[in-house]
């Protein structure tokens, strides 16, 4: 069926079939390879858009956008008319397309309305709104809406892993260790990062998965600080039975901060309080993690602003913290903070950092 549905038109077959009845692949630029290729593709964005998302796979995506994630390159902010018309082709192949492949039940595919597809120099063309307040007048649901069917996920994995193609599903990680759990996690939708975690942790103790993980998250390595938190996430869904692992690293240079975190979010008696040092230390492997995962964005900005707010002389600390993004972070905190004294000594902060390294 796939098959089927990356062929050209039997109308435009039978257009370009020569005088002499043989048919000429040049004349209805067409090819099979090409064509199969781009349809495998778009099946597997579609399941890496849903499948490790519940609420994303119960709803449709619109075909523009589809059809954009497979033809806009990735740093491209602003699409040229050349790309925005290979777009729109894009589209009028994958309605025929998905019109073909909707009654296997691989797909659930609401077509594009016929009224917005034109001719334009013999070739089919979506009539593209012409300004952003029609676009937001205009039913998105009129250029087609596509999601794959429970059978539809299943089978598109089935061929992505079989083609070599890594195709993640939740579940997938609970028999593997927790250093691949820790680096895969930050790049799951939220719900599916919890059940994936749920589903590791249920196959271990809470005391020996905690071991495991705090294990996992040690390093200075660039990543550290995102597997950190990470292991902060998944150790907030394990019961009290799991503090003895805990407090074996309460002097751990990499781990004693976050274990005291942990250890007070559980009421437990008897944590020794954090030096200095070591809130340092942690303030900025947290910042560290969060420009990781978030970049510059406005909740990092509002905790950097909190931060600096709570403690007048954070930057005359700061640099001396002995952490390999502690340069790095307080470059950030200068482009972030909203007020040009406190940026300025952010600044001067990371210099020093800098030079002390």
């Amino acid at each position: 069926m796939l098959a089927d549905a990356a062929a050209p038109d039997l109308g435009d077959i039978a257009a370009q079939i020569s005088e002499g009845g043989e048919l000429d692949l040049d004349a209805i630029d067409w090819n099979p390879e090409e064509e199969a290729e781009f349809l495998d593709g778009v099946l597997g964005n579609l399941y890496l858009l849903t499948a490790l998302d519940e609420e994303a796979a119960a709803a449709s995506v619109p075909l523009p956008a589809l059809a954009a994630s497979m033809i806009v390159p990735e740093d491209m902010d602003e699409p040229t008319d050349d790309i925005l018309e290979e777009v729109s082709e894009a589209m009028v192949r994958l309605d025929d397309q998905f019109r073909l492949l909707a009654p296997t039940g691989l797909i659930d595919y609401q077509p594009v309305d016929e009224a917005l597809i034109q001719e334009v120099d013999g070739e089919g063309r979506i009539q593209e709104p012409e300004t952003a307040e029609e676009l937001e007048d205009e039913d998105v649901s009129r250029y087609g809406m596509v999601r794959l069917t429970p059978l539809g996920i299943y089978a598109v994995r089935a061929r992505m892993i079989e083609a070599g193609i890594d195709a993640p599903a939740v579940g997938d990680l609970a028999d593997k260790g927790a250093d691949i759990l820790l680096d895969a996690l930050p790049g799951h939708p939220e719900p599916a990062a919890q059940a994936e975690a749920e589903q590791w942790l249920a196959r271990r103790t809470p005391e020996e998965a905690a071991r495991e993980l705090l294990a996992a998250a040690r390093g200075d390595d660039e990543g550290a600080p995102l597997r950190r938190l990470t292991c902060q996430q998944t150790l907030s869904l394990v019961g009290t039975e799991a503090e003895p692992a805990l407090r074996e690293v309460l002097d751990d240079r990499h781990l004693g901060g976050l274990a005291r975190v942990w250890l007070a979010e559980h009421g437990v008696a008897g944590v020794p309080e954090p030096s200095e040092a070591m809130v340092f230390w942690l303030t900025v492997d947290t910042l560290a993690a969060q420009l990781a995962t978030e970049g510059d964005s406005a909740e990092l900005r509002d905790l950097v602003r909190g931060l600096v707010d709570q403690s007048g002389s954070f930057f005359d600390s700061a640099w001396r913290v002995d952490h390999p993004a502690t340069a790095e972070v307080l470059e950030a905190m200068g482009r972030l903070h909203p007020d040009k004294q406190a940026a300025k000594e952010a600044r001067k902060a990371a210099f020093k950092a800098r030079s002390r390294a």
